[in-house]
């Protein structure tokens, strides 16, 4: 008998250790960033191989995102970008993957599936009466991407953020997609 309790208690707590550690890997609740804008900044320096010959690349891009969903299910953010493009304002849908971190300070992955364009980027936050109050991003390290068959793309990405109220973004009211 004190057998059998020993075995039943062993297998509660079996049963407790995986229900904690199972809870412990999953994102935190980080619908708190839903709505938040951000004004920033890429800078990236490349080598581009179009099959034939190297060539080197700049590109400089600045505009807004807003973080507008959050999925705890798929551990995913719904993030509308827009920027100049000769300029004109664009703008595009992406998402951006919870990879670690806390509810303020986390890092993050942007994978275009389009073109197998991916990168990792630090958000940190503050917290004021229990709303977030300011944030930036940082990016680590490079990129790497094929553009089609005979085009490869490798380099530095440079992404700086902010974020900003949304009385401070200045792209046409009507050009907001969420």
């Amino acid at each position: 008998m004190r057998l059998q309790k020993s075995f039943m208690m062993l297998g509660i707590l079996l049963f407790i250790g995986i229900f904690i550690t199972g809870v412990a890997n999953a994102a935190p609740d980080m619908s708190l960033w839903e709505g938040k804008w951000f004004s920033y900044k890429v800078v990236r320096k490349e080598i581009a191989f179009d099959g034939s010959i190297f060539m080197k690349d700049s590109v400089k891009e600045s505009g807004y995102l807003k973080i507008w969903d959050w999925d705890p299910t798929a551990e995913k953010f719904g993030i509308d970008v827009y920027f100049l493009d000769n300029g004109e304002w664009k703008a595009h849908t992406e998402t951006i993957d919870f990879f670690a971190g806390n509810d303020l300070n986390f890092l993050f992955v942007l994978k275009n599936e389009e073109d197998g364009f991916e990168f990792v980027a630090l958000i940190e936050g503050k917290r004021k009466n229990g709303i977030v109050s300011s944030a930036k991003v940082t990016t680590f390290g490079g990129f790497i991407l094929k553009v089609d068959g005979n085009e490869y793309r490798a380099g530095n990405l440079v992404l700086t953020g902010t974020m900003v109220d949304v009385s401070k973004v200045k792209i046409p009211p009507g050009m907001i997609l969420h």
